[in-house]
């Protein structure tokens, strides 16, 4: 009954969700209609579609706005007059647009201003950043200012410019021309009223300014298309600000007009061009590019006069104040040092210059009032670690980090070179400095024998690394170390090179084939006795003797002395029939059982301990110091 329940339950849940959804799509769809209805019964010129605004509940529709218009203000503030747009010199044209002025764009991307009241922070950040662009003449920078620092500190210092929820942007004006406003970087936007301690720790220093501001309209009779119009040409982007009615959200082209809906709130916007033939205004939104003409609108003229009250409490930007722009902001430098440079951007007659806060990193350069390149060096860093150092170019933080010199080997044991190493050694490496353990693995620190990897384990520290054999090393033999640059020191600067030696291990080496007059691999009287090293009883015993005896020290010490002892008797044993006879006799059971011995398991080979005292006396291995003899005659 209980799985019923909750099966039932779950049912009724996705059905009321369902419901819900099929609602809300049936009453956006029944929106939009009406929408187009009003449109088309007031032959308007524009077309209503689901955007990024109809999908929004009524409430977060108008969290998108946020305009506090400056009405009730007792009187304009002194320097706040407004003033005329003058005369466009030359023929006016009829229609302009700083996206595509002269061929260049003066105008940045489009943002989203996201679930917060700040389209007055968007507003007046945009005509910034245009008015940046024009001034450097830099058309083309996406210029990208931290609207976020407007809506955090924008209030402080008894300006209140304003917050998520509205803003005014005569004081954000205020902010822009006394502060300026650092990169989006100093503190990305989160549609929140967030904080200044949140902010990069230069918002206040680093930042673009404007040198004056002027209102351009503000009520009638000031509000007309020709004072916006040539206030546009002669000085760029314009905000400014609209009453929105609820049809503007489904605005997604068109020429707008107000058809229907009722009054959602006040607006701030940015006026970037005019068409006199179709008789309308060009504006940046600040509700992203799924909205409108990928985050455009067109407004018509009379949109002045109706309740939209476009163009009211229109201001133009003058110039921004020496302001600079170098980039990047940072750059980084191996030990090695070199040479680096930063863009500098300016407008014309303003000076710069360039310091370095470390001797390491010089620089001499300057600007005379214009944009320009900012050249330093970096010297060699030859301590282990990582330094940092900050130049100041044109009153902007370029950082200078630059890695330490490449940690090197200081010390290896068995040492490259070495003899006479013991077989069970383990191989140790030292650093000049503080490792990183985690590269420091069977990998980047190994051992090789004859070009096959030896089975071992790494232990790694902080100064020193071990690598430990799995298994005792064959006597008498050369191995390789190789430790790799994927070894690292504990800031991620690689070992200056790969490093490799060799060693080799104390005692005779194996020997697994050989013969004449009593060779045999150094089983001299087996071979001597049975004619052949290749003599299956004699290949026997000396897999017998690799096998039990070479391993320890004992059993290597046993074939040595063999080794001096045997090479005289092989001798004779070959030069007489009748000895070979009875030594074959002798060493035919010794060799069964050692064939035996090597098919059991170890601890069978216990057992025949007289067959290894009689093997060590009748087999050893030949040393390549072993004085040469005649051959048999």
């Amino acid at each position: 009954m209980k799985k019923t329940r909750i099966g039932l339950s779950s049912l009724l849940a996705a059905i009321q969700s369902a419901f819900l959804i099929l609602s809300v799509s049936a009453a956006l769809a029944d929106e939009i209609t009406q929408v187009r209805a009003a449109i088309a019964e007031k032959r308007a010129r524009w077309q209503a579609g689901e955007t990024s605004m109809t999908r929004l509940s009524p409430e977060e529709r108008r969290a998108r706005l946020g305009l506090i218009k400056p009405v009730g203000l007792k009187a304009i503030a002194a320097g706040e007059a407004v003033v005329s747009a003058g005369p466009v010199v030359g023929a006016a044209p009829s229609g302009f647009d700083w996206r595509s002025a002269g061929g260049e764009n003066f105008v940045t991307s489009v943002r989203d201003q996201g679930s917060c009241g700040s389209c007055w922070a968007f507003a007046t950040t945009a005509a910034l950043e245009s008015a940046t662009l024009r001034s450097n003449n830099t058309p083309g920078v996406n210029l990208d200012l931290s609207e976020q620092v407007m809506v955090s500190c924008g209030s402080s210092g008894g300006n209140d410019a304003g917050d998520c929820d509205g803003g005014v942007i005569q004081y954000a004006s205020n902010y822009i021309r006394d502060t300026g406003l650092p990169l989006e970087t100093c503190y990305p936007y989160t549609a929140t009223d967030g904080s200044c301690g949140s902010a990069c720790g230069t918002y206040q220093t680093s930042t673009t300014r404007i040198q004056s501001w002027s209102w351009v309209t503000t009520e009638p009779p000031t509000v007309t298309v020709s004072a916006i119009r040539n206030a546009l040409l002669n000085y760029g982007p314009l905000v400014t600000t609209m009453d929105v009615y609820s049809d503007f959200y489904s605005y997604s082209g068109g020429v707008y007009t107000h058809t229907s809906g009722s009054l959602e709130g006040g607006h701030a916007v940015l006026i970037v061009g005019f068409n006199d033939s179709g008789q309308y205004f060009i504006v940046k939104n600040s509700w992203g590019t799924d909205w409108g003409e990928l985050g455009y609108f067109k407004i018509s003229y009379s949109e002045i006069s109706s309740v939209v009250k476009f163009g009211y409490y229109t201001i133009r930007y003058k110039g921004t104040a020496c302001s600079y722009l170098v980039t990047p902001s940072s750059q980084s430098f191996n030990s090695s040092g070199g040479s680096g440079s930063a863009d500098v951007w300016t407008q014309s007659g303003c000076s710069w210059s360039a310091s370095s806060n470390v001797g390491w990193v010089t620089t001499s350069s300057s600007g005379a009032g214009e944009s320009g390149l900012a050249s330093f060096s970096v010297a060699a860093n030859t301590g282990a670690k990582a330094r940092t150092g900050t130049l100041t170019i044109a009153g902007r933080t370029h950082t200078v980090t630059q890695a330490g010199a490449p940690p090197t080997i200081t010390g290896q044991s068995p040492a490259g070179g070495a003899t006479g190493v013991d077989t069970n050694t383990a191989i140790t490496v030292t650093f000049s400095e503080t490792m990183n353990p985690a590269t420091i693995h069977s990998s980047s620190f190994r051992l090789a024998q004859g070009g096959s990897t030896v089975s071992s384990t790494v232990t790694p520290g902080s100064l020193s690394a071990t690598l430990t054999p799995s298994s005792s090393l064959t006597p008498g033999t050369a191995y390789t170390v190789t430790v790799t640059t994927a070894v690292q020191d504990d800031e991620g600067v690689a070992l200056a090179s790969e490093s490799s030696w060799s060693f080799t291990t104390a005692g005779a080496p194996p020997v697994t084939s050989g013969g004449g007059g009593g060779g045999g691999g150094g089983c001299f009287i087996a071979t001597a006795a049975f004619g052949s090293a290749l003599e299956p009883r004699v290949v026997t015993l000396r897999e017998f003797r690799d096998r039990y005896l070479m391993p320890s020290s004992t059993g290597r010490a046993f074939v040595e002395l063999y080794h001096m002892l045997s090479p005289p008797m092989a001798e004779a044993i070959a030069a007489d029939e009748g000895l070979r006879a009875g030594v074959r006799a002798v060493l035919a059971p010794i060799a069964d059982a050692a064939d035996t011995a090597l098919g059991a398991k170890t601890e069978t080979v216990g057992m025949l301990g007289g067959l290894g005292a009689a093997a060590l006396l009748l087999c050893g291995i030949r040393r390549d110091e072993r004085p040469p003899r005649e051959k048999n005659r």
